[in-house]
């Protein structure tokens, strides 16, 4: 059993009683006469224009949506407002003068009045229509934006369910790296990927994460490298967020240093250099990832799966409000990305 909309039908019930108000006062003071006549004579119609308004409302306004059916539309309409033109005529004539002003004789078939009982039903149906209408257009546009929202957020699933088991992937390369060396470095760094691993897929689950915890991870992901490659690398990593800090989306900034050691210490064979500056102050993020790449390879850094989320994930969180750039600039490869977190 359907439950009653309560709500509903008190926005219902409140129209009428305004309308009823109103068109007592309009017709009090056009006609001439006093307000509770005028508040009487409203009264006695009120009932067709109701039974009218709600026919077009539930019968006649769905048959248009069937345009095979719109000779159906116009004559049910033509029908309708005749039917209710003669019973608010019968309810005027018969009814509301000869009780509240005996000493009048309005006619049923007087053409000048007839002409105003249809134009006063239809000004009833065009406003109670209208209102609906406008109700109906705003209803939808809120169920659009749902599912707009809805996309969007499935599709922020399944970017971040590519890029957990991408960087999972590229970390257990180099923890393979270092077990084929028969390192002593082979459990510290597994220790550091649990910890790791741990905030991918924990604390990544909020929509957004305080800037410090996503720094944080970036360390702990550096310490891991620099088991790997051992004194060939250096890196540089400046950090200055200013307090209280700030929040970001999860797993922005990680894949960029990743980006970075791939193709910087792991592109190449000789020495290698990386700086990372992490900058928030006056709700603005600047984040900057450097890396050197060799002479000889004249080809931009790569960009795989995981770069191609990132900014598509920037695209869905942060339209308009981030600038992403990334080149060569005399022999060092750069990225840099600002991102404005006023919003959040």
């Amino acid at each position: 059993m359907a439950r009653i909309n309560w709500t509903r039908i008190a926005y219902h019930i409140s129209f009428w009683l305004v309308y009823l108000f109103l068109n007592s006062w309009l017709g009090s003071i056009f006609n001439r006469v006093e307000l509770y006549k005028a508040f009487l004579g409203e009264a006695a119609v009120l009932p067709v224009k109701i039974l009218l308004t709600y026919f077009v409302f539930y019968y006649i306004i769905p048959l248009y949506l069937d345009r095979d059916k719109v000779w159906k539309l116009v004559g049910l309409t033509l029908l309708a407002f005749a039917v209710a033109s003669l019973l608010y005529r019968m309810v005027t004539a018969w009814f509301f003068f000869p009780i509240f002003e005996p000493e009048r004789t309005i006619p049923f078939f007087f053409l000048p009045g007839l002409y105003l009982t249809a134009f006063d039903l239809f000004i009833t149906v065009a406003a109670a229509t209208t209102i609906k209408m406008i109700r109906v257009h705003y209803k939808s546009l809120e169920f659009e934006q749902e599912l707009l929202r809805e996309k969007l957020q499935s599709e922020l699933k399944f970017l971040r369910t590519q890029t957990n088991p991408h960087f999972l992937f590229n970390t257990l390369n180099n923890l393979y790296v270092l077990a084929r060396k028969k390192s002593d470095n082979t459990a510290d760094a597994i220790m550091m990927l649990s910890k790791i691993m741990r905030f991918v897929l924990y604390d990544c689950r909020s929509a957004f994460i305080p800037i410090a915890e996503e720094a944080k991870v970036i360390q702990d992901y550096i310490a891991l490298e620099k088991l790997r490659y051992n004194t060939r690398l250096q890196v540089e990593y400046r950090e200055n967020i200013a307090p209280p800090g700030g929040s970001i989306a999860p797993l922005l900034l990680l894949p960029f240093v990743e980006n970075s050691f791939k193709h910087g210490a792991g592109g190449t064979t000789g020495d290698a250099k990386i700086w990372i500056n992490i900058q928030f102050e006056n709700n603005n993020l600047d984040f900057e990832v450097k890396n050197t790449v060799e002479e000889k390879d004249s080809r931009p850094n790569p960009e795989g799966i995981g770069l191609k989320n990132v900014q598509r994930q920037l695209d869905l969180i942060y339209p308009d409000r981030y600038t992403l750039t990334s080149g060569r600039q005399n022999g060092v490869y750069v990225v840099h990305l600002n991102i404005n977190l006023e919003e959040d």
